[in-house]
C-alpha cells in the first residue's frame, strides 16, 4: 500500500530515497549511510530477494555492526516528495551473508538474502515426521518459525487440507515450497518473504488479479523500454494430478486440469496442441485438493509463452506476482505478471513479466 500521492510523484517531482537500518547480533539496530545499492527479486527463486550494497566506511563492523555472523540489513526504498518529507517501501530483511571492506575508503560491501535462505539452511537434523490430521497452513507457519522463532505469518489464502502422516528426510523448504511434494504446491499456495522480513502464504497469482499500475509511454509516461519474446518452453495446458500416500490406502484421481478458455491460444482445443505435465504428491487426499493443486499448476504455466521485459521509472511498491497494465507506444495495452524485479539506485527499474496474451496474425 501506498500513500495518494505515490503514483503521481513517480511521473512528476520527486527523487529516489533510500535507508539501510543494520540489526547487529549484539547491539541496537542503527542507520548505515548508504553508497549505492542493488535489489533482485525473483517469484522463481527459493529465495526471493537478494541485495548488494555497499555501506558508508565509518559503518559500525564486528558483532555491534556489520557481521556475517547474524547481522541482518533492511532496506527501504521509496520517493523523497522534495518538501521535507519522504515515502519508503520495505524491500526486504536481508541476512548478511558476505562482507568485504574496501580500504581505505571505497566502502564496506555486503551480499545478503531474505529469510528463506534462512529457512532453507535450517535443514532437518534427522526425518521428520507430522502426524496425519494437521493442517497444511499450520504445518507450514510451524516449519516456518522453528527456524525464525516470533516471525510473522501472513496467511493471505483460506485454502488448507488435513495433511496425511508424512515424513520429509532432509530439506526443510522443499517440506514448505518448491517441490512436487511440498505443502505449498498440494494445496495450491506459494511462500516467500516479503519487504519487511514477514512470511507470505498467498494463492499463485493469474492475469484475473486486478492490476496494481500502469506502465505506459508517451509524455507523462514511465516506460522506457520494452521487448517482447515468445516461447513455448516449460508450457503445459493439461495437468494430470494424483495423490497416493503410500499407506495402503487408496489413491486419488486422476484428476485432469487443461486449459479450456475459448480465447486462450493454448487451449486444448486450438493449434497449439496438448502438453502434459503429471504431478503426484504424498499429501493429495481428496479430489477438490488435486484440482486446487493442479489449476494452480496450470496458471504457473500458461503465459510464458508471451513474455515481456521492461525497464520503467523506479516503482518500489511493485512486488512479483502483481498484474500491471503495459501500454508501449502506439500499441493495445497488455496485462503481464511481473516474475522478476530488479531496483537499484543507479538507474531504472528492470522487470520480467509474462502474459497470456498470443501472437497476432
Amino acid at each position: 500500500p501506498v500513500s495518494a500521492r505515490w503514483d503521481a510523484a513517480l511521473r512528476g517531482a520527486a527523487r529516489p530515497a533510500a535507508r539501510a537500518t543494520v540489526y547487529p547480533p549484539a547491539a541496537a539496530p542503527f542507520d548505515a549511510r548508504l553508497l549505492s545499492w542493488s535489489v533482485t527479486s525473483d517469484r522463481s527463486s527459493q529465495t526471493r530477494r537478494t541485495v548488494q550494497a555497499v555501506l558508508a566506511p565509518e559503518t559500525v563492523r564486528g558483532l555491534s555492526g556489520i557481521t556475517v555472523q547474524g547481522a541482518y540489513v533492511q532496506l527501504d526504498v521509496g520517493l523523497d516528495y522534495l518538501d521535507g518529507s519522504a515515502e519508503l517501501i520495505p524491500q526486504g530483511r536481508f541476512r548478511i551473508d558476505a562482507e568485504d571492506t574496501q580500504r581505505p575508503d571505497g566502502g564496506i560491501a555486503i551480499q545478503g538474502y531474505g529469510r528463506e535462505k534462512a529457512v532453507a539452511d535450517d535443514r532437518f537434523t534427522r526425518p521428520r515426521t507430522e502426524a496425519a490430521g494437521n493442517g497444511a497452513l499450520d504445518t507450514i507457519t510451524k516449519l516456518l518459525q522453528e527456524s525464525v522463532p516470533g516471525v510473522a505469518v501472513v496467511r493471505r489464502t483460506t485454502r488448507d487440507a488435513r495433511i496425511p502422516r508424512t515424513t520429509w528426510d532432509r530439506e526443510r523448504w522443499e517440506a514448505i515450497d518448491g517441490t512436487d511434494g511440498s505443502l505449498a504446491r498440494a494445496i495450491g499456495v506459494e511462500v516467500w518473504a516479503d519487504g519487511r522480513g514477514a512470511f507470505v502464504i498467498s494463492p499463485v497469482p493469474t492475469l484475473a488479479d486486478p492490476p496494481v499500475w500502469t506502465v505506459d509511454a508517451g509524455p507523462g509516461g514511465v516506460l522506457v523500454t520494452a521487448a517482447a519474446s515468445t516461447s513455448a518452453a516449460g508450457v503445459y495446458n493439461v495437468v494430470v494430478v494424483t495423490g497416493d500416500p503410500g499407506t495402503g490406502s487408496t489413491p486419488v484421481g486422476p484428476v485432469i486440469v487443461e486449459d479450456r478458455a475459448t480465447a486462450s491460444p493454448t487451449r486444448v482445443s486450438g493449434p497449439f496442441g496438448r502438453r502434459v505435465r503429471h504431478y503426484s504428491s504424498p499429501l493429495i487426499r481428496t479430489v477438490g485438493q488435486a484440482d486446487t493443486a493442479g489449476r494452480s499448476l496450470l496458471a504457473n504455466s500458461l503465459g510464458l509463452a508471451e513474455g515481456l521485459s521492461f525497464t520503467s521509472v523506479p516503482n518500489a511498491a511493485l512486488e512479483p506476482g502483481d498484474v500491471v497494465r503495459v501500454i508501449p507506444e502506439g500499441e493495445e495495452p497488455q496485462l503481464h505478471i511481473i516474475d522478476r524485479i530488479q531496483l537499484s539506485s543507479s538507474g531504472a527499474m528492470s522487470c520480467d513479466t509474462r502474459s497470456t496474451k498470443g501472437d497476432e496474425t
